[in-house]
């Protein structure tokens, strides 16, 4: 065998990586006017915390003034009534996800600042759910791009979140009770498991790397499920969902509501889902009971806050000799 031959069969596969994925291209040399734009943007971030201290006291003379005029202070609950609730529910089985943030070196600058605001909706919807799940941050490279992101957010650390850093989902979990969620499954979620975690790739690539979620599951050998998208609504686009949005899809059927509710609820307008036909009634006539109960609940919700001194008295009718 020539040594040629056996060079070709001896080459290592090629690592995906940033630099040979179809969509991207190399970087250049930055011009005057980007230099510019990054000594902006590193005084902006100099600047945040200082930022943050005058909110912080705007907010609290607002909490003041209305206190003093007899307003209500806040519209939902607080910090310390949430966190609460949390502790409460803790100790209750519910729903587990992991947000695998293993891709740290497949995501540009901007889709890893995208990625950790999706985190933090994330934690925001969870904080806030009636019931909330348990929440985990997988495969965080200690000191790496998204970890850097993360530091960019005060108070970070305090969050109700448990982070694996350096550790993947298939490190902290039994693998047995994982359920990797890809759109290109065959099997459809149709039923939330308590003793299982669901995990929900945390990568933000504008489908540069379509399917490596799914790839890297199954390498795994990971149990893998799409969400019942098409069963319950038609859409026009893709049935490609952001990762919070397939968060908050868990946390509304975990929290006891149907997948048709539930998809119609969290998913953006730009999608154009409709509800399928249900029990031999057609879609429009769905849509129409939908917009009936609409109209039903703002007219209670403004009967409610209307008070009596805003109710206008009856005209006196004429009488009868006039």
């Amino acid at each position: 065998m020539d040594t040629a031959e056996q060079g070709l069969e001896e080459a290592p596969p090629a690592v995906l990586s940033l630099d040979n994925c179809p969509g991207t291209t190399p970087g250049k040399p930055q011009s005057k006017n980007q230099l510019k734009k990054q000594r902006k943007l590193a005084e902006f971030a100099d600047l945040r915390k200082l930022r943050r201290e005058r909110e912080r006291e705007k907010k609290k003379q607002k909490r003041r003034e209305a206190k003093e005029q007899g307003l209500p202070v806040r519209v939902g609950p607080s910090r310390k009534e949430l966190k609460k609730r949390q502790a409460s529910d803790g100790s209750q089985p519910g729903l587990c996800v992991a947000i695998d943030l293993d891709y740290d070196d497949l995501m540009q600058e901007r889709d890893i600042s995208k990625c950790v605001k999706q985190c933090l909706r994330i934690y925001t919807i969870n904080r806030r759910s009636a019931q909330p799940g348990k929440l985990h941050f997988t495969g965080i490279r200690r000191n790496g791009h998204i970890h850097n992101s993360f530091k960019k957010n005060d108070g970070w650390e305090n969050w109700h979140v448990e982070y694996h850093f350096d550790r993947s989902h298939t490190d902290v979990f039994d693998t047995s009770k994982l359920v990797y969620l890809t759109c290109e499954s065959e099997q459809v979620l149709d039923k939330l498991q308590p003793n299982c975690t669901y995990v929900i790739g945390g990568l933000v690539d504008h489908n540069h790397f379509k399917g490596l979620c799914h790839s890297r599951a199954t390498e795994a050998g990971l149990a893998t499920a799409r969400l019942p998208l098409s069963e319950h609504v038609d859409m026009k686009t893709r049935a490609v969902l952001s990762t919070y949005h397939v968060f908050e899809l868990l946390i509304k059927v975990a929290a006891g509501q149907d997948w048709t509710s539930a998809i119609l609820d969290t998913i953006p307008m730009r999608k154009g889902a409709k509800a399928k036909t249900t029990n031999g009634k057609e879609v429009q006539e769905v849509e129409q009971e939908q917009r009936v109960e609409q109209t039903e609940e703002k007219l209670e919700a403004e009967l409610k806050n209307t008070s009596i001194v805003d109710i206008k008295p009856e005209t006196k009718l004429d009488s009868l000799d006039s």
